[in-house]
């Protein structure tokens, strides 16, 4: 069984690889759009800002009127704030699983955005650990999209690789 602190673990490094992976954007991908109907760089990042911290309060809460304060706190931050933004939000993680005991975790019935219920860990677990997990890729692929030289252990590690050398057989790796 997963403790709440490998939780909280999980969810803190997923902020700390969107800091790495926007250390990889230069300015001109800021205003990057990969359709009509989606969102730019900028929207992806303030909401990658928020989604973390409010998702888990909303259900832990019971009700997501509070997701509007959060979103209005990014709603015009510029790109270059999104580290402390990731910051903040990582600090308000930190204090929300340091106030939110396992039982809580195992017992409190949370709303599901959309409707349904769900015991608070498994919520966190399929709304904002996702979340934070999911637009990470998303942003993962804009930055990619935008010329970033980056590759799997930046999406997944928050680090780079690079190979250096071939030798028999064998892949040496150099990692920054």
């Amino acid at each position: 069984m997963l403790t709440k602190d490998q939780f909280a673990a999980a969810m803190l490094r997923e902020c700390d690889i969107c800091v790495h992976l926007f250390s990889k954007l230069g300015p001109e991908a800021y205003g990057y759009r990969p359709g009509e109907k989606q969102r730019s760089t900028t929207e992806l990042l303030r909401y990658l800002a928020i989604c973390g911290i409010a998702g888990a309060t909303c259900m832990r809460d019971g009700g997501w009127k509070h997701f509007a304060a959060f979103s209005e706190r990014t709603k015009d931050m510029p790109p270059e704030a999104f580290p402390e933004a990731m910051a903040k939000q990582k600090a308000e993680l930190e204090t929300y699983f340091a106030t939110t005991d396992e039982e809580t975790l195992r017992t409190h019935i949370a709303p599901m955005p959309g409707g349904g219920e769900l015991p608070l860990g498994e919520a966190l677990l399929n709304g904002p650990f996702k979340w934070l997990t999911s637009y990470k890729l998303q942003l993962f692929l804009y930055a990619k999209a935008n010329g970033a030289e980056i590759g799997t252990a930046n999406a997944w590690r928050g680090m780079d690789w690079k190979v250096r050398k071939m030798e028999r057989n064998l892949i040496v790796v150099y990692i920054n």
